[in-house]
């Protein structure tokens, strides 16, 4: 039996909205011939699929046995639809990379020359979130992730280790001071950042015991708002320990508090066959490759260590001009 895609996607829409104006008002189709296409659905499947009254329509006891099959067909159907365009010769081929905001903003994009030089036809289309993309569904072709993805059907490795520790403006510290320990944080202001992936109440359960709203200054939801407000000198706030590589101007401060999280490399087995995907993978590897860039070791590397790093290898941060073209040479 062949069932037409689109006709599943019908199925899906009217289940959801209940109404066949509603559905006729979401794809275009006329109300009329949508009625022929479900009944169409419902010949082929031998069985009616929905309850039909004045008020709507809603599934049957049948439709709603077949919802979770149609769900699958058209996770499917989205699969072969992505790939399948990927396939134009006149099209540039595209690798669809999803990123928390931080490592996209402040790692991978400056290490995008690696992957231009090695790779000029590939067109890289990095979305920045601090939300988990949707990989199964093929929304973007790989991800990093902070979070491991549950997936069974996903092909996920740890790539390196994120080390977290607390930073102040060198202006904050000349101002206030550096708390000592992270149980004097509470005594200073701190910048909060709160979002998906980011375990906010874990950075302040291993500082303080203290009520925050005692001690948090400025509370923000992504990670490029939060390093302008410590560059800003706004506060004490969590950051990688690599934030010496990004910028100058920000002081390790109550050196005892350290928090690591892993970095998850998530990606579709179907799009992994394809020659570019392959090859943005393996750049993304080599972006976090600790042999390289020792920030993202198992084992924690401190921040003085890091800058003592930068010296030997005569590495500017990132916002110094002409300091990316080094570091990814």
């Amino acid at each position: 039996m062949n069932f037409n895609w689109d006709d599943i996607r019908i199925f899906l829409t009217l289940a959801r909205l209940g109404s066949i104006r509603a559905v006729a008002a979401a794809t275009g189709h006329s109300a009329k011939a949508l009625r022929s296409r479900i009944m169409d659905l419902e010949a082929q499947t031998g069985a009616v699929l929905f309850h039909r009254s004045a008020a709507g329509v809603s599934l049957t006891k049948t439709g709603e046995r077949l919802i979770a099959a149609a769900e699958e067909i058209q996770k499917q159907a989205k699969v072969f639809g992505a790939l399948s365009m990927r396939g134009r010769q006149d099209l540039k081929p595209t690798a669809r990379v999803g990123i928390t905001e931080g490592l996209g903003a402040f790692w991978l994009t400056p290490m995008f020359g690696n992957l231009r030089r090695a790779h000029p036809d590939i067109q890289f289309d990095m979305k920045c979130s601090m939300t988990a993309p949707n990989i199964s569904d093929l929304e973007v072709d790989l991800a990093i992730q902070l979070d491991k993805p549950t997936d069974p059907n996903l092909i996920v490795r740890r790539i390196g280790y994120l080390h977290v520790v607390l930073y102040a403006a060198q202006s904050y510290v000349d101002e206030y001071g550096a708390p000592a320990s992270k149980a004097d944080i509470a005594d200073y202001h701190f910048v909060e950042i709160e979002a998906p992936q980011i375990r906010s109440e874990r950075v302040e359960e291993e500082m303080t015991r203290e009520d925050k709203r005692r001690f948090v200054n400025m509370r923000v939801n992504i990670s490029s708002a939060q390093f302008v407000a410590a560059l800003s000198g706004w506060g004490v706030t969590a950051l990688p320990t690599y934030a010496p590589i990004v910028s100058s101007g920000l002081v390790h401060v109550a050196k005892d508090f350290v928090l690591r999280r892993d970095i998850w490399l998530a990606y579709h087995p179907q799009a992994a066959e394809l020659r570019h995907i392959r090859q943005t993978i393996d750049w993304v590897v080599q972006s976090f490759d600790a042999s390289l860039y020792p920030w993202f070791r198992e084992e924690f590397v401190s921040p003085t260590e890091i800058e003592h790093y930068m010296e030997r290898k005569k590495i500017m941060s990132f916002f110094t001009p002409g300091a990316v073209a080094k570091l990814a040479s």
